[in-house]
């Protein structure tokens, strides 16, 4: 009996017209076409960059024994200035241009690791969203993003994501931060965060999803647990959307695809993308994801397919040192050891300093799974 390859995941190198592309020069026509798919589909469609913005600094002092700044800054962007929320800067105290790193969580994310990469000179600029799009199920969009833009079909990832991108425009009229080198990451939902705001802003030069799961780097079609292909405990797209959980996250349409028990496969095959066309979409700037073995969030099987699945398009661009994976022991959490890899991988690839850290590169040998399809690399 013939094997049902729908199942699988997308070829990214197939075209709208049934042909593949062969040449390097080719991908950047088939990234716009999934582009406009995920925003048809999937996240909804986002506001352009807005020509409002302003960023207050309301509060500023020196700290851990004076060897950092930290700042807080209050940001008003939108059509009339409806979107207000607090950004919060730790950086070094020395002049220079440091690569900042852009995450969501605003006052409560760890200082520890916050110290650890001014220490290591970078710049992090943690964001509130509670103000500008609510995490909530009732009130997501009636914060200041849904009040400014009622006409838009984006929902809250894509809204987080967003405000990420206005941090950046931020940025770069400050001149202690190299925004060449802008970094954006987060954990969980937040890690989904980071891949929209990595596929959809060209400005981003690594995107570092942790954790990220259903609606990130975990595939939709494939799930296991650490011991490969199966159910699992990993959560699916029917149960992440259903009403009692994050249907506000994506657009509606896509809960079609699942059931809301999640124990058997439905439509997700019929789907003309999967995790691994949204990781693509970064190519060929820098990704890197870093993943925890014990965690029954992520969907680890169909991460690591995902994963090995848009490196392919990566090696096909020659950067496949630009698209990495970690994993760790321990289960859902966004900890010293995923940051240190994180702060590795983009100092290798956007400074070229020696990779410190054991992440994983597509290696030449690969067995893969999840796909049959082959690179164009292979046949030349």
């Amino acid at each position: 009996m013939e094997r049902d390859k729908s199942w699988e995941l997308p070829d990214p190198f197939l075209k709208p017209d049934g042909s593949r592309i062969r040449k390097k020069e080719e991908w950047e026509g088939q990234r716009r076409y999934f582009k406009a798919m995920l925003e048809e589909q999937f996240y909804g469609k986002m506001p352009p960059r807005p020509e409002r913005l302003t960023g207050e600094r309301i509060f500023s002092e020196m700290i851990w024994n004076e060897s950092a700044i930290y700042e807080k800054i209050r940001l008003v962007t939108g059509p009339a200035g409806e979107i207000s929320y607090n950004v919060h800067v730790f950086r070094p105290k020395e002049a220079g241009k440091y690569i900042p790193v852009v995450i969501p969580g605003g006052e409560f994310l760890d200082r520890e690791i916050i110290r650890m990469a001014v220490e290591q000179r970078f710049t992090v600029l943690s964001y509130e969203i509670g103000e500008a799009a609510p995490d909530d199920r009732s009130g997501w969009n009636q914060g200041g993003c849904g009040k400014a833009y009622p006409d838009y079909s984006w929902r809250a990832l894509a809204m987080w994501a967003w405000l990420a991108s206005r941090v950046i425009d931020w940025l770069e009229t400050q001149d202690f931060a190299d925004s060449d080198k802008v970094v954006v990451t987060g954990h969980s939902r937040m890690g989904k965060m980071a891949l929209c705001c990595g596929i959809y802003d060209e400005r981003v030069a690594v995107t570092a999803p942790a954790g990220s799961g259903c609606g990130g780097m975990g595939s939709l079609r494939l799930n296991g647990t650490r011991l490969g292909e199966g159910i699992g405990r990993a959560e699916r797209i029917g149960v992440m959307l259903r009403e009692d959980n994050f249907p506000y996250w994506l657009l509606d349409g896509m809960r079609a695809y699942g059931t809301p028990d999640g124990q058997a496969g439905y439509r997700e095959n019929e789907l003309g993308f999967d995790a691994n066309i949204l990781a693509s979409c970064i190519a060929p700037r820098g990704l890197i994801c870093v993943e925890g073995l014990d965690d029954i969030w992520i969907n680890m099987f169909g991460t690591q397919t995902a994963w090995l699945a848009a490196a392919e398009v990566f090696r096909f661009l020659d950067v496949p040192e630009k698209c990495g994976i970690h994993y760790r022991e321990g289960g859902h959490m966004y900890n010293r050891e995923d940051w240190t890899v994180v702060l590795d991988f983009a100092r290798t690839i956007l400074t070229g300093e020696a990779k410190r850290t054991n992440y994983k590169i597509i290696g030449k040998d690969e067995v893969k799974c999840g796909y049959s399809w082959k690179n164009p690399t292979d046949f030349q």
